[in-house]
C-alpha cells in the first residue's frame, strides 16, 4: 500500500497540494488578498464584500505584473492575460479520508 502525502492551505482545506511549496504559495495568496481586501475596506467607501474579495484576489493572483507596472512598465496590465499562477497544479486533490499531521502553522501534511 502506497502513502500519499498531501497539503492544504489553513485558509483553505478544501483544496489539497500534492508538495509543500504549492500549498505554502496558495497561502501566501491567499493572505495577500485577505490583507489587501481589508485595506481597501477601510479605505473606499461603498463598495460590497464581493467586490472588495474579487479585487483582493485579483490584485493577489497578479501581483507580480503589478509590481512590474509600478516599476515602470505599465502596459503590463493591458496584455493579454496568461494562465494565473495560483499554486494549484493539475495533480491538486481534495479528498477528507486522510490522517492529519500538523507539518507548520501555515500548512498542514495529510497522508493516507
Amino acid at each position: 500500500m502506497a502513502v500519499v502525502s498531501l497539503y492544504m492551505s489553513d485558509r483553505d482545506s478544501s483544496t489539497t497540494f500534492t508538495d509543500k511549496k504549492s500549498a505554502d504559495n496558495y497561502d501566501k495568496m491567499l493572505e495577500l488578498a485577505e490583507n489587501v481586501s481589508i485595506w481597501m475596506e477601510k479605505s473606499i467607501e461603498g463598495l460590497s464584500e464581493a467586490q472588495i474579495e474579487s479585487i483582493g484576489l485579483l490584485i493577489a493572483e497578479n501581483k507580480d505584473n503589478l509590481a512590474k507596472a509600478i516599476k515602470g512598465k505599465p502596459e503590463i496590465l493591458i496584455e493579454e492575460p496568461k494562465e494565473v499562477e495560483t499554486g494549484l497544479d493539475s495533480d491538486s486533490e481534495s479528498d477528507s479520508n486522510f490522517d492529519i499531521d500538523s507539518d507548520d502553522s501555515k500548512v498542514t501534511k495529510i497522508t493516507g
